[in-house]
């Protein structure tokens, strides 16, 4: 379909033509909700500048793609039909992923759009795909960039004097609403950096039915809204993904802690196993590991042939093992039943054979550590790995299909050592109490976002700790364990795409709470509380049973 739409004409009501934020808020002014005027340009409308985009991506790279996305003649027709709703404007991207909570926030707006910046503000939003965080999202999905379609939704630009989200918590009559505002509007809120503002009780009421209302009509329990005066403002609806509110404790994944005694050295037991997490780990690193006084910390080391330096790190770990146990025949079964102990629970029985152990030859050990993180960034140089730390996630058959050539598949959801991470950094780390957000618990390594310019790769299943939940961190959570914010909304659509990822998440804790990178730290996104076993002698919060 061609031609600017109306959001009162009833193929506005089509997600199929318009994205789903277009057409649901174009169904809910046929509803008779509260909602602003408005004009769509169709999704196929972008067809033509999106497929140029993709092909400059395989061509030149994604700055190509962005600028030649951006080049794509408009239809002047469309331009004046979107320029009539009102000067100035508000100019948003509505999509067929819009319910898809890891996209949230991940396509183009623009406030505040003159007439003579509309059709800047369209090729902006058709471009959109291309930025590096849509681009990243679409790896991470598994999406095409030259299969996404965008729809353009003008409106008026309002200067509201209160705006944010609401949201209910679950699909029951009774639930409660959760109301985040901000002043002078919806987007402070939903891109991160507001800080939450508290509105007159007559608005909070009127917002909550609102939401309620919208929940009852539509099944969406999730709206963004602006006020005006005395006017209530319905701005958008959803996200309405289904399984927005599942947790990794939901799908079986990491059992709630148990609060069952934990020996005080199992702190540096599991600083050892958060530093080396995985199959490749538990196999030729942790056997011998897990009698050092602390994690092997080795840079790594230069590999021009990597299938002799697995077979040079293989032999040499044997070796340490069965040194560390005293016994090369039985030392493997012996650090297998440690593990095995660990991960179920049975920590006094595991921590009594650790505590046997003799302690490893520290250099062979750092050369095993930088012989393996070598081959690691040998791979990633020919884009065999996104990182060179995620070697530790492979099990040694797929490092050697890796060697040869074919890139693993990679899980980003959490390990069988999370909840013994989280059991322990609960019972001996200290707390640090914030806001629930995101629910769930998970577990690993700190890692501190102090600027936007050099983010930086979290390791797998760490915990990133950022100042503000802004949107551009998304492609970062698909393989963390937790988020923490120090400050900003709840309303973000940052905390969508965790929800959306079964990453827990808390706002209201700061880096500096939690101990130096690196540390363990758990997350209980249920409760609102952060553990670190880099602050053990800071207690602040408990958490409840």
């Amino acid at each position: 379909m061609t031609g600017t739409l109306g959001l009162g004409d009833p193929a506005a009501r089509d997600p199929g033509v318009v994205g789903a934020k277009a057409a649901r808020l174009a169904a809910a002014a046929a509803e008779g909700f509260p909602v602003l005027p408005g004009a769509v340009i169709p999704l196929d409308a972008s067809a033509s500048a999106i497929v140029a985009g993709a092909r400059a991506l395989a061509a030149g790279g994604r700055a190509a793609a962005y600028l030649e996305a951006s080049r794509t003649e408009l239809a002047m027709a469309d331009v004046a039909g979107l320029a009539r709703v009102a000067s100035p404007l508000v100019v948003r991207s509505s999509t067929p992923f819009d319910d898809d909570g890891r996209w949230s926030g991940a396509f183009a707006s623009y406030l505040d759009v003159g007439r003579g910046d509309v059709s800047a503000a369209v090729r902006g939003c058709w471009a959109s795909p291309f930025a590096p965080d849509a681009l990243e999202r679409s790896a991470a999905t598994g999406t095409e960039p030259a299969g996404i379609r965008v729809a353009v939704l003008a409106q008026p630009w309002v200067r509201f004097a209160f705006g944010g989200t609401a949201s209910l918590g679950d699909h029951t009559p009774e639930a409660g609403v959760r109301v985040t505002a901000a002043r002078g509007g919806a987007h402070g809120v939903v891109g991160g950096a507001a800080a939450a503002t508290p509105v007159p009780d007559a608005v909070g009421r009127a917002v909550a039915s609102l939401a309620r209302r919208i929940r009852d009509a539509t099944g969406v329990g999730r709206i963004e809204w602006g006020v005006t005066g005395e006017r209530v403002v319905l701005l958008q609806v959803g996200p309405a993904a289904e399984d927005v509110s599942r947790t990794a404790t939901d799908a079986g994944l990491v059992r709630p802690v148990t609060g069952a005694s934990v020996p005080e050295s199992a702190a540096e037991v599991a600083a050892i196993v958060a530093r080396f997490r995985g199959p490749l780990a538990d196999e030729l690193v942790l056997p011998w590991a897990l009698g050092a006084p602390a994690p092997i910390d080795a840079p790594p080391i230069g590999v021009t042939d990597p299938p002799g330096a697995l077979s040079e790190a293989c032999r040499l770990a044997a070796e340490l093992t069965a040194g560390a146990w005293g016994d090369r025949a039985s030392g493997v079964d012996r650090a297998a039943a440690a593990v095995r102990d660990l991960r179920t629970g049975e920590l006094h029985s595991a921590m009594s054979g650790i505590a046997a152990m003799a302690l490893p030859d520290l250099d062979r050990g750092r050369r095993v550590v930088g012989l393996l993180l070598g081959i690691g960034e040998a791979l990633e140089a020919r884009g065999v790995l996104a990182a060179a730390e995620t070697v530790w996630r492979l099990t040694p058959a797929e490092l050697e299909a890796a060697i040869a050539g074919t890139p693993p598949t990679l899980g980003g959801g959490p390990d069988r050592w999370e909840p013994f991470l989280v059991d322990v950094a609960f019972a001996l780390g200290g707390l640090t109490g914030g806001t629930p957000i995101a629910e769930g618990v998970g577990a690993g390594r700190l890692h501190v976002l102090t600027n936007l310019r050099d983010i930086g790769r979290p390791g797998p299943r760490a915990i990133l700790v950022a100042p503000a939940p802004l949107p551009q961190l998304a492609p970062l959570l698909w393989h963390c364990a937790g988020f923490v914010a120090a400050a900003g909304s709840a309303g973000a659509h940052l905390f969508e795409v965790a929800r959306s990822l079964n990453v827990p998440a808390v706002i209201g804790v700061t880096a500096d709470e939690l101990g130096p990178p690196g540390s363990l730290v758990a997350v209980d996104g249920t409760a609102g509380v952060v553990a670190s076993l880099g602050s053990r002698e800071v207690t602040r919060a408990r958490r409840p049973a």
